[in-house]
């Protein structure tokens, strides 16, 4: 325990002054700018309401946070830190220094990976907070759009974009911890960001070959914890059906000459398939977490040289 609390003082040394540490906060300010630019801008200039707008003014950092961050940032993020983590090591070739001391090469992995997971929590409470200062200033510009800031739904949010986002940390960190070339994360980052383009707003069925792809999982895990009507992503826009934007009435039987025909939900003649259940996502999630890991401390305690 003392040696594991010794590694962590070390690394959290390592840090300063760092590309990882400025990564955790040039990304949220990052997110934010683009934010103001998409969101706060067409608020601060909007000078009548609807009261169904009224009513959907708490979905929008929340769409935000599911849209724009789940959708491009994360994917980089999660791809780009891992590689920062493990740069002194290997730019400066400090693996045979490391491999004389007194020090599990196993350990050195499993505090990187603590140290990781800790780093991204700390982006993902920045985005809160940066959020909330957000909305409170275009608030106090704008008081028509002021509004309550969702707290519950946001951190629900971020939670399940954590959760998701574990398999993909702990391959890129296994990656990171035997190649020194950050130009293969960065490669799976690309491949990434791509499919979840292409496949986040995508109807398949069953949902799980979609869900299940750990490039998308982070995304489906923000999008599956949304609650709050109209700021859940169905689909992109470019992938939109002529009927989404109607009500559909479908009957519960209909009488076709002498068959009968029942139908239980709209959604099975729209041929739309029912989402992922969450408990699935998390046992997934986690499951594919704990066999990277595994495999990465395994395979940490190989000879480097």
């Amino acid at each position: 325990m003392a040696q594991l609390l010794n590694l962590l003082v070390s690394e959290v040394r390592k840090l300063r002054r760092s590309a990882a540490l400025r990564l955790l906060w040039v990304f949220p300010v990052l997110f934010i700018l683009v934010d103001v630019l998409l969101s706060g801008l067409p608020l601060l200039l909007t000078r009548q309401l609807t009261a169904e707008a009224q009513q959907g003014l708490n979905a929008i950092p929340i769409k935000s946070l599911a849209d724009t961050w789940s959708g491009y940032f994360h994917p980089l993020l999660v791809a780009l830190l891992p590689p920062l983590l493990f740069r002194s090591e290997h730019r400066f070739s400090l693996w045979k220094h490391l491999h004389v001391q007194p020090v599990s090469r196993r350990a050195i992995f499993a505090t990187k990976a603590l140290i990781l997971g800790l780093c991204f929590g700390l982006v993902l409470s920045a985005i809160l907070a940066l959020l909330w200062v957000e909305s409170r200033l275009i608030g106090y510009l704008n008081p028509l759009v002021h509004s309550a800031f969702p707290w519950t739904a946001l951190i629900r949010v971020l939670a399940w974009s954590y959760l998701g986002s574990l398999p993909l940390l702990a391959l890129y960190l296994w990656l990171s911890d035997r190649i020194d070339n950050a130009a293969v994360p960065i490669m799976f980052a690309m491949v990434g960001l791509l499919l979840t383009i292409s496949l986040g707003g995508k109807e398949l069925y069953p949902m799980w070959r979609r869900d299940f792809i750990p490039w998308v999982l982070p995304y489906t895990c923000a999008q599956q914890a949304i609650d709050i009507p109209g700021a859940r992503q169905e689909m992109h826009t470019a992938q939109k059906p002529f009927y989404n934007e109607q009500k559909l009435s479908v009957p519960k039987v209909t009488i076709v000459g002498k068959y009968r025909i029942e139908i239980q939900d709209p959604d099975d003649l729209l041929g739309i398939p029912p989402p992922t259940s969450k408990w699935a996502l998390g046992t997934f999630s986690l499951g594919c977490t704990l066999v990277l890991l595994t495999l990465g401390l395994v395979e940490a305690g190989r000879d480097r040289a």
